[in-house]
């Protein structure tokens, strides 16, 4: 797993029972080039998939299982899926993301944690910037964030991935598609920012609930991670 990885839960001051893990994509794409043997299940598993999409499958599984192993838990590999989303050993919460870059996976003790979050997102370039701009976020959020993070590109970048990790993290909870504007920035830290949602997401979801994101840079990379206390959902 990539060296850095202890650096990256640090800069995000994650609890030290959230665990991460992390693996650069050159590496896993040039060991499934030469390693991955037929019939082994994470070739099973990538069968019918692109190349790209087949390395980034791999190094986010790789990931899981660094991050598992790293709370003293051996599972299946790759997890299996269900409804499109990796099925997570008993007792576990956990979350997965790469960009064209790396790959990061988060796992935590689900008697703590109702759900956990990970984005990882490359910085965008102009052209994308301008053409989502309007999806991802209203202009009041992206000049309130640019105080803090002087730079339109990183700021859009950060807001897109924190909407991602929140979404990431509340959808097995709530099994709903919401948009970008369902949640808004409304708050800045050193190490994160603030949403709120901006409607009812569910019963113990609702509107005005403010969620704290963590955020870090890696070089052009921005990973944000959201971590939820099992008390939020009671």
């Amino acid at each position: 797993m990539g060296g850095w990885t202890p650096v990256i839960s640090a800069m995000l001051d994650l609890p030290e029972d959230v665990t991460l893990s992390g693996i650069s994509i050159a590496v896993v794409r040039e060991a499934m080039e030469t390693d991955l043997s037929p019939g082994t299940a994470l070739q099973l598993a990538v069968t019918g998939m692109g190349t790209k999409r087949r390395t980034e499958f791999a190094a986010g599984r790789l990931c899981a299982s660094g991050a598992l192993r790293g709370m003293g838990l051996i599972a299946e590999f790759p997890l299996p899926v269900r409804n499109r989303l990796p099925v997570w050993p008993s007792g576990v919460v956990g979350s997965i993301s790469h960009c064209n870059t790396i790959a990061v996976a988060m796992t935590a003790p689900k008697s703590r944690y109702c759900a956990l979050g990970i984005d990882v997102e490359s910085l965008l370039d102009p052209d994308t910037a301008q053409r989502i701009q309007q999806y991802v976020c209203r202009n009041e959020e992206l000049n309130g964030l640019e105080r803090y993070v002087p730079c339109r590109r990183r700021s859009l970048t950060l807001l897109f991935s924190a909407k991602e990790a929140l979404y990431k993290a509340l959808f097995p909870l709530v099994g709903r598609f919401k948009d970008f504007h369902s949640a808004e920035f409304v708050g800045f830290e050193p190490r994160s920012v603030v949403l709120r949602l901006t409607h009812d997401w569910a019963s113990c979801w609702r509107a005005e609930t403010k969620i704290k994101v963590r955020y870090a840079w890696l070089g052009q990379e921005v990973i944000s991670a959201v971590c939820l206390p099992r008390y939020l959902e009671e």
